[in-house]
């Protein structure tokens, strides 16, 4: 019984952190970095690019075009995993594996490019990992 009442606990405490994690962020975000199999991504290509959440909707708007996906956190990982499931295109209904931060007005993401791929034990990227690492800064 004690051992059920803590599994119990610490299921609760996972879904209250992945609530406070969401509602932190929800809001607009500017695209600060990116980064692609180790390389940067200039900043002459992150121009204009934004972040939207709004619940469990993750839209990236690029100029004038709307990327949106849905997500769910579960935090009791480490580090915290979000899995994101694209809404059109070719990886359509099908679950990206990646690992989030949230520190101040800082989120940070890192995931692979593929449904096929693990998720990442870190936040970095390497040559022909497949992953990328972005950035995003809450607007002010």
């Amino acid at each position: 019984m004690l051992i059920l009442s803590m599994l119990l606990l610490a299921g609760g405490n996972a879904q209250d952190q992945a609530k406070k994690d969401l509602k932190r962020m929800q809001g607009t975000w500017v695209l600060a970095a990116l980064e692609v199999d180790g390389k940067p991504v200039p900043d002459d290509k992150l121009k204009d690019t934004l972040l939207i959440v709004k619940g469990n909707k993750y839209i990236t708007r690029v100029k004038d075009r709307e990327i949106e996906t849905t997500f769910t956190l579960d935090p009791s990982k480490k580090p915290r995993a979000i899995d994101m499931v694209f809404g059109e295109g070719e990886k359509k209904d099908k679950v990206l594996k990646g690992i989030y931060e949230i520190d101040g007005d800082t989120l940070r993401i890192c995931r692979g490019l593929g449904p096929d791929q693990e998720r990442p034990a870190q936040f970095g990227t390497w040559p022909d990992t497949g992953f990328f690492l972005v950035t995003w800064k809450r607007r002010q």
